[in-house]
């Protein structure tokens, strides 16, 4: 699959960049400022909903951390993603406890691309017959939902550069993802800095 290069929103030519839920950790451990790092005249920060669904997992005894991720929401105008679908249900015909889908003029069609990236091997493997994890996802679910943006958008993990895994996967095929501790940290610039750097 042929991998764009990060696209711009072309009313004001904000660069979109989304962020993995393992991601916040690191912002939140070493106090970054994403009003300053990544501010709204030159970003649109997204979330997938399934990172958004992954962050609302954290337990309560992260309150800081917690904290940290909802005012940095507020500030910086941080929006979810969906993908436009209907109610999912468990095998036994009851509404699953974790849904991924916006209803109308909640969610947007899904990209003939995204499709069949989502279609593809290579994505299923790491999908296909998967357990579910703590937040109720399929093991790599948030992660793909990242990998198949990263076609046109920046990625923000903190995952290790060579875990494998869609992210991986999608880094490999010339997708922009941006590794925090692997990457950003050796770099000694401050975030917005080093993406300036590679954008």
């Amino acid at each position: 699959m042929v991998r764009k290069t990060p696209t711009y929103e072309a009313a004001a030519m904000k660069t979109t960049l989304y962020i993995d839920s393992c991601a916040w950790n690191y912002l939140h451990d070493n106090n970054v400022d994403l009003s300053t790092e990544l501010p709204t005249d030159q970003y649109a920060i997204r979330l997938t909903s399934e990172v958004e669904i992954e962050v609302s997992k954290i337990p309560d005894d992260k309150r800081s951390l917690k904290e940290y991720i909802q005012t940095s929401i507020h500030k910086n105008s941080i929006t979810t993603t969906r993908v436009f679908g209907f109610l999912t249900l468990e095998p036994d015909g009851t509404p699953s406890k974790t849904q991924v889908y916006g209803g109308f003029n909640q969610g947007t069609f899904q990209s003939e691309e995204d499709r069949q990236y989502y279609a593809s091997s290579d994505t299923k493997k790491y999908l296909i017959g998967k357990k579910p994890t703590n937040s109720g996802l399929g093991k790599n679910q948030a992660d793909a939902s990242l990998a198949v943006r990263a076609t046109n958008s920046v990625i923000i993990t903190n995952e290790e550069p060579n875990k494998s895994g869609p992210l991986r996967s999608a880094a490999q095929s010339g997708g922009k993802i941006v590794y925090l501790r692997a990457e950003v940290e050796p770099s000694g610039l401050p975030l917005g800095k080093y993406l300036a750097s590679i954008i």
